[in-house]
Parts: structure tokens; sequence; C-alpha cells
């Protein structure tokens, strides 16, 4: 299941808007990029704890349904990376 957390407008209703610390498990991937670019942040991650951004997170329960909304929403790698 895939989980979108967002501080930006999104015009998303599945998003849950204005998080100020998300929780994810060691199980879970993630990954934060800015829905006005579409561009992410750093690499899909997976580890425990909260974290916190102006950006949007996705959380996702396998890394296949994360690089499936990372294809769907046509979001992109920086060039430097």
């Amino acid at each position: 299941m895939v989980k979108i957390y967002s501080n930006q407008n999104l015009d998303n209703q599945e998003a849950i808007n204005s998080p100020q610390e998300v929780y994810t498990t060691e199980q879970e991937w993630w990954v934060i990029y800015d829905a006005n670019t579409k561009e992410i942040a750093s690499a899909p991650q997976q580890c425990s704890g909260y974290t916190s951004s102006p950006l949007t997170m996705v959380a996702a329960d396998t890394k296949e349904e994360l690089e499936e909304y990372i294809t769907e929403n046509g979001l992109v790698y920086p060039d430097y990376q």
C-alpha cells in the first residue's frame, strides 16, 4: 500500500496534508520529492524512525510499489545522481 504525505499543495485526495512527522518502519520503502518539479530529493530507502520535510513523501510496503509510483507519476532523479 502506498501512502502520500505532503506539505505542498497537492491536488490528490489520497494525500495526508501537512504532516508534522511521518513514522516508517525498517520494512517500508520511502522517498521524498518536490511535487512542483517532480524531482526526487534522494534515492528510495528503508529505515525506521520519524521524518519531516517541507516537500512530499511517499511510503510503500515494497520497493516495487514505490518504483511503480515513481514511474506512474513521472518523478525524476536529479542530474547529479
